[in-house]
């Protein structure tokens, strides 16, 4: 009751100031209350970024290191093997496989160099043997491949 006779014996002018500074207290109370959850979001927010770019950075690891552990070294199972899961079976025609000491002669011909280019990389990145040579000629509407891997 103090309160409310005290606020009637006020002014005009101090009753507005009062409400003025009621009001800027009560902005300032939820200005901090809000700075400290968008702070708060943000530093989160940060935080996830790092915590989804480590994971990215462990899987593309785990990833190279298991593309590593499934290559091997060419021969003639592998080669085959490798056309017979990538599904080029019926794209590829005269596949012919020979080695010398230290290389692997690979050649076959497809009806397109898309084929050839596909077959190619597959090869490339199925082994642990490097490439030396790559040659794609085209003779009678097919492409003939010829690989030469160290």
């Amino acid at each position: 009751m103090k309160i409310i006779n005290f606020y009637n014996d006020l002014q005009e002018r101090e009753k507005k100031l009062l409400f003025i500074s009621f009001v800027l207290i009560i902005s300032l109370v939820l200005y901090f209350i809000f700075s400290g959850v968008h702070s708060n979001y943000t530093r989160s927010s940060l935080n996830l970024e790092k915590a989804k770019s480590d994971y990215e950075y462990v899987l593309n690891k785990i990833q190279r290191i298991q593309n590593s552990y499934d290559k091997n070294v060419l021969d003639k199972n592998v080669i085959t093997k490798l056309i017979s899961s990538n599904n080029f079976e019926n794209k590829v025609n005269n596949l012919q496989i020979s080695s010398t000491d230290k290389l692997i002669y690979v050649t076959f011909t497809t009806s397109n160099i898309n084929d050839a280019v596909s077959v190619t990389e597959k090869l490339m990145n199925g082994s642990l043997n490097q490439i030396s040579n790559i040659r794609y000629q085209q003779s009678d509407k097919q492409i003939n491949t010829e690989l030469i891997f160290n």
